[in-house]
């Protein structure tokens, strides 16, 4: 079989021609739902947009494309764009600086259970036909190339010639491109491979900056004033994917919290997260800095409430049945169940543990410890984490029925989606109210539990799975995450607190992961200059 035979710039166009309509259906969308592409500023907009698209992806492969480069980089831009168009076209995800730090603490945890629910036949599917065979192509394809000088000029003249196009049709409809581009800023999420290539750019840039900057320690003033010799136990439980919405004690009309609701607690109904996902919202949740001046980077690169605490004199101990604690838990350590799950627990299931194996865990931890001081569990559940949310509930929570049993939500119905999903939330009502009862039967102790989640999830609302979005994209169901305090009797009248004072918070709309690093500090009764009272829950 003959040999295509293109000129180097030949190909090169019809990659970028290619990529450029084939990739970004999800845009082209979009922009149909924003405007009326059968006017003149509507379709002068999308010609623009596309042609600035287009004159990028030449500019990139002109200038790395030389002779033994072009065609892995082209191979490179099409497998990946594939991918791309597949989170988007499919399950609404976009590929920002959070969903690439996402991808580097997945590799750097090597949690291979999270990348192979991801790794899934449709996707298989998609980048095959999408990527893999137009590279197949291009590898068929006999490249032609001039020699060096007349090829940097062919290659010029080519870019001169675009520029100029491009400049003409922009300077044509610069007014509406302009204000149209100014009201929807969102649009650039959705550009493939564009936004993805910035976004990754923008990461290793912030991870230089950090790798050069100094550590900066806080609460080296830190002080606890016990009001009595009684030891505290607290539990915070770092939630995974858990909306508030589906939370029937925040008014969901399925029975999701038949046991929360039997216990005592400040529920705080609109308690809002960091961000959207776990490497960006963990971290988040026991930082000191707040949402609005908040980066993982900036994070790293000082202490955190867990330090501040251990510093005062309070045991911290970190166990986790999720990824890893995304840094929080570097100077303390960490018993990580799902990198090596026990098979011999009663919580085994199909390579992982579920959530109840963190109290079966800490049990074991708190029965070795010899010494009374005031000691905080910080449990990292695996709670509704997706896209198998089968998998995060033993048999006897599958109250919902019938429940999708894939790894790609988007070939479920809605139906089966929610189903599978308030099971898992039926789940975390079961591994809190187990807390809860082991707090309890701690008699000669103050105790209280903190619950939170990291962030939200999406169901297919608007085409809409999983999470991740960034943060000016994101709908509530992404953003909105149930938060709730539980306290002992003993705590209760040992601090003489007001819990009518207490539960007039409930309802407040400024409740967010700002107030934890705060309350966690306060509930041990922590003095710091870094301690700010009036975020403190407590």
């Amino acid at each position: 079989m003959p040999r295509f035979k293109l000129s180097s710039v030949t190909l090169i166009l019809l990659v970028s021609l290619f990529i450029t309509v084939v990739h970004n259906q999800v845009l082209f969308s979009k922009l149909t739902d924003k405007l009326d592409l059968f006017s003149l500023q509507g379709s002068g907009y999308v010609i623009t947009l596309f042609s600035i698209i287009f004159l990028i992806l030449v500019i990139i492969q002109f200038v790395i494309g030389v002779r033994y480069l072009l065609k892995p980089l082209i191979i490179i831009l099409l497998l990946s764009s594939a991918a791309l168009s597949y989170f988007s076209q499919q399950l609404g995800v976009i590929f920002d600086e959070d969903m690439v730090r996402n991808i580097v603490e997945t590799i750097k945890d090597n949690n291979k259970q999270e990348a192979a629910e991801l790794l899934s036949p449709p996707l298989i599917k998609h980048v095959l036909l999408y990527g893999a065979l137009p590279s197949l192509l291009v590898l068929w394809t006999k490249v032609t190339f001039k020699p060096l000088f007349k090829e940097v000029f062919t290659r010029l003249s080519y870019l001169l010639i675009f520029v100029i196009i491009t400049t003409i049709i922009a300077l044509l409809n610069f007014k509406y491109t302009t204000y149209f581009s100014r009201e929807n800023k969102d649009l650039q999420a959705y550009i493939t491979p564009h936004y993805a290539i910035d976004s990754v750019a923008w990461f290793f840039i912030n991870e230089h900056t950090k790798a050069n900057a100094i550590f900066k320690t806080l609460g080296e003033d830190a002080v606890q004033k016990k009001v009595n010799k009684q030891q505290t136990i607290g539990i915070m439980v770092v939630g995974e994917t858990a909306r508030a919405d589906h939370f029937s004690l925040n008014g969901y009309s399925r029975e999701t919290n038949p046991k929360l609701k039997q216990e005592t607690l400040i529920n705080y109904q609109q308690a809002t997260s960091c961000g959207t996902s776990t490497a960006f919202s963990v971290p988040c949740m026991f930082s000191f800095l707040k949402r609005d001046n908040y980066s993982p980077n900036k994070a790293a690169l000082q202490s955190n409430s867990l330090d501040v605490l251990v510093k005062a004199g309070v045991k911290v101990i970190w166990l986790d049945n999720n990824s890893s604690c995304k840094g929080v838990c570097d100077r303390i350590g960490e018993t990580n169940l799902r990198r090596e799950p026990d098979e011999a627990s009663p919580y085994y299931s199909d390579g992982e543990v579920f959530d109840e194996a963190l109290i079966s865990t800490m049990k074991t931890v708190l029965a070795k410890n010899n010494d009374d001081k005031d000691i905080l569990f910080v449990l990292h559940t695996l709670g509704s984490h997706g896209p198998k949310y089968y998998k995060r509930y033993p048999d006897e929570f599958s109250q919902f029925e019938p429940a999708c049993k894939k790894a790609t939500p988007q070939e479920c119905t809605d139906a089966e989606n929610i189903n599978a999903y308030d099971n898992t939330i039926l789940y975390t009502d079961h591994v809190l109210s187990q807390i809860i009862a082991f707090l309890k039967a701690q008699k000669d102790v103050q105790s209280f539990m903190v619950y939170a989640s990291d962030h939200g999830e999406s169901l297919g609302e608007n085409g809409v799975y999983l999470h991740g979005l960034p943060y000016f994209l994101a709908p509530d169901a992404q953003t909105h995450v149930p938060m709730l305090l539980w306290l002992s009797n003993t705590y209760i009248n040992a601090r003489s607190l007001n819990i009518g004072l207490l539960k007039q918070q409930q309802t407040s709309k400024n409740i967010s992961h700002d107030n934890l690093s705060h309350s966690l500090l306060g509930a041990f009764n922590v003095n710091s200059k870094v301690y700010e009272h009036q975020l403190d829950l407590f």
